[in-house]
């Protein structure tokens, strides 16, 4: 890495490629300042030509992000597309925007291919003071969605964790380790 930059080229390519999909999101958490409108986001070609050049270059994992990515109407054909290039594709959610339409479109794409971080910082009483009333339960249907979807498919156990940022309304509540 220091040679890369002492010659001031890269000497290992990329492995790794995240795309803002969005800025926006349905959620208002209190620890957020990555989440606002913009007056243009990147188009589906655009986004998916982002894709195309990164598998040229052989990047094999893509990393979609937010704001809330699902809040683009063609999220699922992003994520189709980036599967097609063979990308191995992490997605991070809130998951309260996972309806049974769209698990069953995501149920499509390998379960070895496409696995989902879901954003909840704790119990659901310390998930809803930060993300809103409701939301934990909302995050929970999304997550069972995605399951029944993959069980009626009949996919594979598909890769679903829990992503949470620690800060000082749940850190007293999270697991200690036992060292």
């Amino acid at each position: 890495m220091y040679l890369s930059r002492a010659l001031n080229t890269s000497m290992a390519p990329p492995d790794w490629v995240s795309v803002n999909l969005t800025l926006k999101c349905n959620l208002k958490c209190t620890m957020c300042t990555t989440c606002y409108d913009m007056d243009r986001e990147l188009s589906t070609a655009e986004v998916m030509d982002i894709i195309d050049q990164t598998a040229l270059w052989g990047v094999k994992v893509f990393n979609p992000l937010g704001g809330e990515p699902f809040m683009r109407p063609d999220l699922e054909a992003i994520l189709e597309h980036a599967c097609s290039k063979d990308f191995y594709i992490t997605l991070t959610t809130n998951g309260t925007l996972i309806n049974r339409k769209r698990a069953t479109a995501l149920a499509v794409i390998p379960a070895s291919k496409l696995h989902f971080n879901i954003s909840l910082d704790g119990p659901e009483d310390i998930n809803d003071s930060v993300r809103g009333e409701g939301m934990f339960r909302r995050s929970m249907k999304g997550y069972h969605r995605l399951r029944e979807a993959d069980l009626a498919a009949g996919n594979p156990r598909r890769k679903i964790l829990a992503n949470t940022i620690i800060h000082g309304r749940n850190l007293a509540r999270l697991p200690r380790s036992e060292e």
